[in-house]
């Protein structure tokens, strides 16, 4: 991700029904696998400018990976550390083997060429009961100018996603969409803006919403998280899996 979609990302990371969503997500999630989540090790693979790390902390030790240098200052200036500037694709990962008991990789996947190669590091460096949370962008037909500008090599169908995970050694705990509820109007505005809007130099489609609106798709969000935790949500914009790393 270039240094000015990071730029956009710190700016709008605690205010951005997206970001806020997200992270009571990720929340929602770990409070629901794990009895005691209070002493866990964590990796956040893609860290970037530091807004979900935070949140972490109170779940436990929080190691941060970061690409970009850019995004690892971020973190620092927040008083973050333990981040570290470190491409996964080409980490030595022997010396964390078996260290965490959860890894995350947020919209982070779809970034790497050779994803199926970070996914058997994971598994790795996951302790013989740990959890690979994942969330990606869904569907392939959805692809558009916002992808390019955020430098993606793919968006996920969910059968290549269950399929590169298991081939890397994991099961598949739980599968659901998400961004859901309004999945309609943002595929239509993707749709609008693939025929009629592009631009010589591609930018992602944050649209800033009036605080009314931005209130009501977090608390849309917060439902879907509800929903997500009980049974799954058959459509939506983003991929969110839960894998677990076979014995």
């Amino acid at each position: 991700m270039n240094n000015i979609e990071i730029e956009k990302m710190a700016k709008m990371e605690n205010d951005y029904w997206w970001h806020i969503g997200k992270k009571h997500l990720v929340n929602s999630l770990i409070e629901h696998y794990y009895d005691d989540p209070n002493d866990l090790n964590i990796l956040e693979v893609g860290c970037g400018t530091g807004n979900l790390t935070q949140s972490l902390q109170k779940y436990g030790n929080v190691k941060g990976f970061d690409i970009s240098p850019h995004a690892v200052e971020y973190c620092r200036n927040k008083g973050l550390e333990n981040i570290h500037l470190q491409d996964i694709s080409v980490l030595d990962h022997t010396p964390y083997s078996n260290q965490f008991d959860l890894i995350l990789a947020l919209d982070v996947l779809e970034h790497i060429q050779d994803d199926l190669n970070v996914m058997q590091k994971v598994r790795e460096m996951l302790n013989p009961d740990g959890l690979f949370f994942i969330n990606v962008p869904a569907h392939k037909f959805l692809w558009s100018e916002h992808d390019e500008a955020l430098e993606h090599k793919r968006r996920y169908h969910s059968v290549e996603l269950k399929k590169k995970l298991i081939d890397s050694g994991f099961e598949i705990v739980s599968k659901s969409y998400f961004v859901s509820i309004t999945s309609p109007g943002i595929i239509l505005y993707r749709f609008w803006n693939n025929i009629f809007g592009r631009s010589a130099y591609p930018k992602t489609s944050y649209v800033i919403l009036p605080d009314y609106m931005n209130d009501l798709m977090v608390k849309t969000l917060i439902l879907e998280t509800k929903i997500l935790l009980k049974t799954g949500l058959p459509f939506g914009v983003t991929l969110n899996i839960i894998a677990k790393k076979i014995k």
